[in-house]
C-alpha cells in the first residue's frame, strides 16, 4: 500500500503517507500562528500515562485541573487506558467513589496489527527521517 510496485520506493501520493509529513503542515501553520500557541503531546506517554499528558494540556490551556487518575481505568482487553464518561457516584455502602458509564476507544483500537516486512519498515524510516528531523528543528522537540 505504501510502496511503488515498480520501484519499491515509498509512494508519497498515498494519503496515509501525505498526512504523516507533519513538517509540511507545521510549516504552513507557523505562517499564521506562533510556536507558543501549539502544545505537542508525546503519543507514547499518552498511551502509558494519559493523566500526566492530559494535565499538561490543562496547564497549557490555562483551564481548571479536573483530570485525575481516578477518572481512568486500564482496559486489559484493549491494552489501553480508558476514561469514565460519567465520572463517579458515591457508593452507598462505603465512603469511596465508583466509576459509572465507562467508555473506551473504538473497535479499531487495540486490535492486532499485521506484520510489516522489515524492508518496508526501513524504507518508511528512510523516507520520514528528513521530515521528522525538520519538524523537530522547527518545534524544538525531538520525539525520536
Amino acid at each position: 500500500m505504501v510502496t511503488d510496485k515498480d520501484t519499491g520506493d515509498i509512494d508519497d501520493s498515498q494519503r496515509i503517507i501525505r498526512r504523516s509529513t507533519y513538517d509540511v503542515d507545521m510549516e504552513r501553520w507557523l505562517q499564521y500562528f506562533s510556536l507558543d500557541q501549539f502544545h505537542f503531546i508525546k503519543g507514547g506517554n499518552l498511551v502509558t500515562n494519559p493523566v500526566e499528558e492530559l494535565q499538561k494540556v490543562e496547564r497549557f490551556l490555562g483551564i481548571r485541573h479536573i483530570l485525575t487518575k481516578d477518572l481512568f481505568y486500564f482496559d486489559e482487553t484493549k491494552g489501553f487506558y480508558c476514561m469514565c464518561a460519567t465520572p463517579f457516584k458515591r457508593n452507598t455502602n462505603a465512603d469511596k467513589r465508583v466509576a459509572v458509564d465507562q467508555k473506551c476507544l473504538g473497535d479499531s483500537k487495540g486490535r492486532t496489527h499485521p506484520l510489516i516486512d522489515s524492508y518496508v519498515v526501513n524504507k518508511l524510516r528512510e523516507f520520514f527521517r528528513p521530515h521528522n528531523e525538520r519538524l523537530y528543528k522547527m518545534i524544538g522537540i525531538n520525539f525520536a
